[in-house]
This record gives structure tokens, sequence and C-alpha cells, in this order.
């Protein structure tokens, strides 16, 4: 044939490479037999296929083989080209379930039309989602009956991914418009026509929902004569945007409710058309109203802290992140006499003494750096010149964030304080030169007992040190019996505030137990409660040993002196023992004088003849009458300490005038009282009134003649220690009355009397 097309085949020709593959196509073997004998319906609708440039193919036959042109190529994949002529079953068995109700209505004469139909189809090997757009018509045979279906389709996968991907941009673009944070509106045309409206927006205007496809001024009716709409038309008319900042606008954000007053950053962007006609608004911005408040508080607040910091009592300062000083209160300019212009940045460093500047600044560097507070001291110069001692404490600025945002920090002068302190200083130095000096062992303690200061004296005693004896350690140099009973007593001082004296037993450093005098007072604070005790203990040891040498020398002469009186008394019973019944009773006063003295005499012994109490010199005298429950005495009078040869004379003398009671007088009756009182008359030369006085006795007569014992109590009182007595007889009891001389005149006295 030579290239040349059989006449009857010309339905093939001008094909392209689908025509050629169809002319080469070995058709023995296919249900449509050769393209010779085709029918003309099948090699009519075959040739407007081919050459057509639109996808076609044509199902025909019982087996609805399948014929496809050059168009439909590139939809087959793979499939091509050994899927020329097969059935159409076989050709798409992956989508057959899908198609196949559309390819039995078109064989039975109905035509469909299908827009982006959706497709699973297997073409290159793999499943793959496919969208087409097809119609399917009935092809008559000669015969009138259906011989097959045509279809001319076009693939529109890539428009139906391209339009997903749109709708998904703008279901995306919409979504982020409703969720900006900022507000957002589309105005349309003159009249500003909402179109859109995010939620930021519809939040912003409040109870306004149904806005969309209203003029702004019917929506927001209140917003007339703040401008808004002026510039709304500006912006239209001009074609020039609007940028707005903090701008006030007032909402009606509620039913009924009174204008509310926000503040919004805003921009008014023209939109134009192709031509650049503006055919609207777009309006975008943020509702600022909680940043413009807390700008305000905060500007409220700076202002609260300067007109404070003015008006404090110290200096005040602020610095930034970088050290960088910002703020200077109005003292510290006045103090220093720096402007604003001198004394920020690092500025006031210049106002420190040249010895603090340098390592001031590098203490206040590092602490910036490490972002800790910090304490100075240093000295600053005043405005006059003058260096004045300051503290400098700052404490670091921390954000909400927990950036680091700067210090803050005073300055106060503390030029008195530091005065206050050297002259401390100087005291204290004084104080421990004085204790040091001292020859005693000088002490003082916190309230709950700790020693704060031992002075050298205790050191060297001891052998203690410092560290040693601060605290409680100073308990271990006390004799172990002493502290048993002296620190119960030290606590209980410190818990009542009694003074603290006594006498204890210190370990000295050669291990020798030393006795020690002590005695401590507590100081009271400002508070009236007690801070601290003071306390000194010296060194007795030798009085010690001499008063314990002393009291052996009064119990050996007591004991001599008692031998002595029992000596006279055996004498005077010896002598006296052939004297006739008549001049017995003398005998017995004279013993009952001995006894009387030796009484007295014990009671000076227990004090170690230093003297004896008023008190306890009469109970002596007068015990054996108090024996007798028949006997009645009243004893009163103040406390009073006699020395040895008034407290012998007054005994002797109570002694005479009970002996008399008892034989004549009140002591003679059951009835019968005495009263003793005495008093201290104060003057120059203090006197001892004692009154002995005799009541409910026997009638009282003045005697004949004055007996032994009346010249014993005017001997012993009047010429032995210059004392007045009056002895009155008085018909209702004896009275006596004895003014006795007390103080220095006693005293000068004792020693001779001690000596003799």
């Amino acid at each position: 044939m030579h290239g040349k097309v059989a006449p009857n085949l010309d339905f093939l020709s001008d094909g392209g490479e689908m025509g050629a593959l169809m002319r080469a196509h070995d058709w023995t073997t296919s249900p449509l037999g050769l393209p010779e004998g085709w029918p003309q319906s099948l090699r009519t609708v075959v040739s407007l296929m081919l050459t057509s440039k639109f996808p076609m193919f044509v199902a025909w036959g019982p087996h609805l083989a399948f014929l496809y042109n050059d168009g439909y190529r590139p939809i087959f994949g793979a499939k091509h080209p050994h899927a020329l002529g097969l059935p159409f079953r076989e050709v798409w068995s992956e989508i057959w379930s899908d198609i196949e109700p559309l390819v039995t209505k078109a064989l039975a004469g109905e035509a469909t039309f299908h827009e982006d139909l959706h497709l699973v189809m297997e073409r290159n090997g793999y499943p793959e989602d496919t969208w087409y757009t097809f119609s399917y018509s009935p092809v008559r045979d000669e015969t009138g009956g259906i011989g097959g279906m045509f279809c001319a389709c076009t693939e529109t996968t890539q428009e139906v991914k391209l339009r997903a991907a749109l709708r998904a941009e703008q279901d995306r673009l919409r979504e982020l418009f409703q969720q900006a944070p900022g507000f957002m509106a589309m105005l349309r045309g003159r009249d500003h026509v909402f179109e859109l409206a995010n939620d930021a927006y519809l939040q912003l205007v409040g109870h306004r929902r149904d806005i969309l496809g209203k003029p702004v001024q019917d929506v927001l009716p209140e917003v007339a004569g703040q401008g808004f709409f002026e510039l709304l038309d500006k912006v239209y008319t001009t074609g020039e945007p609007f940028v707005g900042r903090s701008l006030r606008v007032g909402l009606q954000r509620k039913p009924g409710s009174p204008v509310e007053d926000r503040f919004v950053d805003l921009v008014y962007q023209p939109v134009t058309d192709g031509e650049g006609t503006v055919t609207g608004i777009f309006a975008e911005g943020y509702d600022v109203t909680e940043r413009v408040q807390a700008e305000e508080s905060l500007r409220e607040s700076e202002a609260r802290f300067r007109n404070l910091a003015d008006n404090a009592p110290v200096m005040v300062w602020v610095t930034e992140p970088d050290g960088t000083c910002s703020y200077l209160s109005r003292s510290w300019y006045e103090f220093t006499g720096q402007t604003p212009e001198t004394g920020l940045g690092f500025g006031w460093l210049d106002a420190t003494h040249p010895d603090d500047r340098g390592w001031s600044g590098e203490m206040f560097r590092a602490a910036n750096a490490r972002r800790e507070p910090f304490r100075l001291e240093y000295r600053l110069r005043r405005a006059d010149g003058t260096y004045r001692w300051a503290i400098d404490a700052a404490a670091p600025r921390i954000g909400e964030d927990g950036t680091f945002l700067g210090y803050v920090g005073s300055v106060l002068d503390i030029t008195e304080r530091k005065q206050i302190e050297e002259r401390l200083s100087a005291s204290v130095a004084e104080f421990q030169t004085v204790t040091n000096a001292a020859p005693a062992l000088v002490w003082a303690c916190a309230n709950d007992g700790r020693i704060i200061y031992m002075n050298e004296r205790w050191h060297e005693f001891t052998g203690q040190t410092v560290e040693e004896a601060l605290g409680f350690g100073w308990a271990s140099t006390m004799h172990p019996e002493d502290s048993k009973r002296i620190l119960p007593y030290w606590q209980h001082c410190r818990e009542t505030g009694d003074i603290y004296e006594g006498e204890v037993r210190y370990r000295r450093q050669d291990g020798e137990y030393r006795w020690h005098a002590f005695r401590a007072l507590p100081h009271v604070g400002p508070e009236g409660a007690i801070e601290k005790w003071f306390g000194v203990s010296v060194d007795i040891h030798e009085r010690k040993e001499w008063e314990e040498h002393r009291e052996l020398l009064i119990n050996e002469l007591n004991h001599r002196v008692k031998n002595t009186l029992t000596i006279v008394q055996s004498m005077a019973a010896q002598s006296l023992r052939q004297v006739n019944e008549e001049s017995r009773p003398k005998l017995q006063a004279f013993e009952d004088r001995l006894f009387a003295l030796a009484r007295a005499h014990d009671v000076l012994t227990r004090e170690n003849w230093e003297g004896a109490e008023l008190r306890e010199i009469i109970d002596e005298v007068v015990e054996p009458y108090l024996r007798q429950k028949t006997k009645h005495l009243e004893i009163e009078g103040p406390r009073l300490r006699l020395i040895p040869r008034t407290a012998l004379a007054i005994a002797m003398a109570v002694h005479e005038l009970a002996t008399n009671a008892a034989k004549y007088g009140a002591l003679s009756v059951p009835s019968g009282c005495v009263v003793i009182t005495w008093t201290v008359i104060h003057g120059n030369v203090p006197r001892l009134v004692l009154k002995w006085q005799e009541q409910d006795g026997p009638l009282v007569t003045v005697p004949t003649r004055r007996g032994f014992g009346t010249r014993l109590i005017e001997r012993s009182l009047a010429q032995d220690i210059g004392g007045d007595v009056q002895l009155t007889y008085a018909p209702a009891g004896v009275v006596c009355l004895m003014d006795i001389p007390l103080g220095d005149a006693d005293d000068a006295r004792e020693p001779a009397a001690a000596a003799t």
C-alpha cells in the first residue's frame, strides 16, 4: 500500500498517532473484526473522534471494544497502547463499578453529562484520585439500534485540586480574618456598607451582631460627631490611607448603657479596582484600651513615685539594666548640687569622695552584673563642698516576666550615726581599758545568761581563752559544790531582776579554787525589759581565811568566858553555901544574872561579835518566861542591829526588869502582861527609845529604897553606854523608859569595850 490508505479505510486517515496505530493494529483477534468490515455508523464516529483534538473514545459492539484518539491518550497513562480494542470493562476495571450505571444508561439510549466526577484510577500502576467532566452519548447503527457509545471528556484533576486549594486557602484566610487578634472590617461604597467584619470587630462594637449589609452610620450612630465618619469619607475621596494611634472612641457596647470610652490603634486602607478607583475601605486595628489605661496608670504611678521620692527624707535613684542612672530625686540634686545633666548616667559617681569613687563604682557594677541587692557606705560631697557619710542600699527591679529592669535604691546621710558609732567605739574602748585596769573580774552577759564580755583579769585568772569563756563556758570554772546553789540562784535573779550577789569559788589556772565575792546589776533597755547584766567578782580568799580564823578565836573566847562564868558561879555557891534561908534569894539572883549574861554572849557569838539584832537579844533574855504559858509578853519594834556593848547593856537591863516583874509585878500573876516596844529617833545622833510597861499586875507601890537591880540598870545604861533611864512605879504597873544613843558614839567606844 506504500503508506497510502486503502479506499475503504480513509476514515482512519489524518488520525494522528492513534490513526496510524489503528491502521497498523492487528484486528483479526478483535471482536470488531477488520476495519474494512466496520459499519458506516462506526466509521463515521471514529473518523470524527480521530480528527478531534478533544479527548474522546468510542466503545462499540457487545463487548464495548475501546477506541480512543490522541487527545485521550494521556488519560490512559501506562495503559496505552495495549488497551486499544480491548473491552471497556477490562480497560477500566478499577472504576467499572463507578461508571457501569452510566454506561448502561447510554446503551439504553440515554445520554448523560457529568462535571468533575471523582474516579480513583490505576493508570500508572498505582491508585490516584482523578476528576473528569464528560458526557456519555448512545451511537445508533444502520439498524437504528444502539451499536455503542461515544464519550467526549476532559480531565479536570488539576482544576479541581486548584479550586480545592483555593477554597482551603480562602477558608484559612477567612478563619484568620475571624480569629485575628486585631479588629477588621471591609466597607463597600461611599456609604461605607459593612461587607465583612471579624469577631474582634464585633466584640469592640458590643451587642451589635447583625451588621453586614448596613452602612456604618446606621450601625454606630453614637460615633457621629467624633470625627470617624469624616475620616472614612476623606480616605474614600482621596484614596490616601489614614493611620491613628490611641484614638478615643465612644461606643454603646450594651443596649441602653452609657457610652463607653475605648481606645484604638486604627488604619483605614482604601481598596481600589483594576482601574485604580476606590471601591471600599479596609479598616484594621487593635483595641488598646487596656494598654492606654495601663500607660495612664503607669504615668500616674510614676508621678506618685516621683512625688514620693522628691519628698522622702532619703535620696532615691533608679537605674536601667545596663547600670546607667535614669532618675535621681530632687533631694539628691539639693544635697549634692548636681543637675540632671551632671548626675544621670554614671555622673553620680562624681559626687562621691575620690577615695571612695573607684571601689564603690566597681561594687555597683559587680552587683548589677549579678543582679543582686547591695549596700554601700561611702562619703558623698554636699553642695557646700563638705563630705558626709552616706549609706546606699538598692534592690533589683524585676518585671512580671522575670526580666531584670535595673535597680531602685536610696541614699541616706548617716554622718551623725557614724559619729555616734565612733563615740560608742571609743566608749567601748574606754570601758575595756577601765575594766582591764580594775583588780577584779569584770563581766557582762545577755539576759539569757550568755557571757558576752570578760575582762583580761578573768582570762589571766582562769587561763580560759575568749572562745572558752564566752557563752556558758565560764560556768566550768565554778566549784562543783557552788554551782549547785549558784546557777539556780542566777536563773532566779535573771527572771525577777533581783540584784545578783553572793560568794563563790572559781578555779584558778593552777587548779586552786579561790573565794570571790560577786555582785551584778541588771541593765534595763528603753522599753523597760532587762537587756544585759554587768557584774564584778573580787577575790576574797584571804578574807575568808581570816574570817574562819576569827570565828575560831571567838568560839575559843566564848568557851573561856563561859568557863569563867561557871567558875564564878561555883565560887559564889561555895562561898555562900553557909548562908541562911533569908539570904538564899540573893544567891539565886546572882546566878540568874550570870545566866542572862551568858545567853547574851551566845547571841553575840553567833554573830561573830560583830553585833546582834535587838529583837533576838530580848527574845533570848525573856525566853525562860515565855516557856511559862501563864506569862504574857508583847514585843514589837523595827529591826535594829546593835553593837555588842549596847546589846549586853540592854540584855542586863531587860533581865533585871523581867526578874522584878516575875517576883512582884505583872509576871507574878496569870492576868499580868508586859509590853516591850521600841523606836528609833533619827537626828544628828540617832537614838533608841525602848519602853518596858507592865499591865494588869498587882498594885504597885513606890519602894522605900533603891535595890541592886535598879542600880545595875542605871549603871549599865547610863554610865556604860551614855543612855538615860526613867523608872516609874505607877500603880497600874512599872514603866521603864530607856533612851540610848546609837551610831558613831557607840562605834567609837566599841574597840575599847572589845579590848576590856
